[in-house]
């Protein structure tokens, strides 16, 4: 007997709703900002509910689920429609996935990075969830070293063609520079945040900049695997950005407001989907306005 055939049966059995692959697959990944207050702020939670409902992805990487149990990931997952889920941890800064088919939990990283990394395999596709560290490119640029030295040796050398990195990278891509030098705001918003912690905690402390400009050698490590960014060529250059949204740009002045927008927020595949991508985009638009202080990332390939 087959797996499939195996799972069918249990699902049957413990009466667990069978959803048919079909010829598309919807990913997402979603910063959901403190777990929507540590689950104080329950009109957000309830909100951003309802918007994924009506997005109907297939499977989403999350970050920032703080606050959350495994359960409370799995009430809620299965209220927009994904029966499977799986959180790495339950401190500090979780990160999770959930799914419409079953997940099969492949490793679990914690030491060595800051919030950790979820693997994990559905639909034939290992998924990477990432959320990397948001104050200092040296700590950054280990954790891309170690997440790339796990993908050559778990999934490139071992045959592996489909597999997706998502979530939050805290890190600029290299093809966005021209983005950011119209964004003048987030670098000097980001020196006066270095110039802080220096007075602060002196040589111990975390720096955001590599020599006081933005830290490309991040993305370019994962670019270079390779990786494909599967946003950068479908999207236009001014909605581009993931970060942030107006719950956090609201007090702002309207000058540094309108020229505070970076792009942290990855789908990364693949060389295999590079040529299956059917729609990518970031939706920094409409409802995600209110949802978080991240933009989701959504990205639909064919699955043929």
């Amino acid at each position: 007997m087959n797996k499939n055939m195996l799972f069918l049966l249990i699902a049957f059995s413990l009466n667990i709703p069978v959803l048919a692959q079909t010829d598309e697959i919807k990913v997402m990944s979603y910063n959901i900002w403190n777990g929507f207050d540590w689950g104080k702020d329950k009109e957000r939670e309830e909100a951003m509910v309802k918007w994924l409902q009506e997005q109907d992805a297939d499977v989403i990487g999350f970050q920032e689920l703080n606050g959350f149990t495994p359960e409370k990931l799995q009430e809620l997952a299965s209220q927009w429609g994904h029966p499977f889920s799986i959180l790495l941890k339950e401190d500090g800064y979780p990160i999770g996935i959930t799914s419409k088919t079953p997940l099969v939990l492949k490793t679990k990283i914690i030491g060595g990075m800051w919030h950790g990394m979820l693997h994990a395999q559905t639909w034939g596709i290992d998924f990477l969830v990432v959320h990397l560290s948001p104050q200092d490119w040296q700590f950054r640029r280990r954790e891309a070293e170690l997440l790339s030295a796990y993908i050559e040796n778990v999934l490139m050398q071992t045959g592996q063609e489909k597999y997706m990195v998502l979530g939050d990278f805290n890190a600029h891509s290299p093809f966005d520079i021209n983005f950011d030098s119209t964004n003048p705001s987030e670098l000097l918003l980001a020196r006066k945040a270095d110039s802080v912690r220096l007075v602060e905690k002196g040589k111990e402390a975390f720096i955001n900049l590599r020599n006081n400009s933005i830290d490309y050698s991040v993305m370019a490590k994962f670019l270079s695997l390779p990786l494909i960014d599967v946003v950068r060529p479908n999207v236009p250059e001014a909605k581009l950005k993931s970060f942030p949204t107006p719950l956090v740009t609201g007090e702002m002045d309207p000058a540094e407001k309108a020229t505070y927008q970076k792009r942290i927020d990855y789908i990364m595949v693949s060389p295999y989907f590079e040529d299956k991508i059917i729609h990518a985009e970031i939706i920094n638009y409409g409802e995600t306005e209110r949802l978080s202080d991240h933009f989701p990332v959504i990205a639909v390939f064919g699955n043929k």
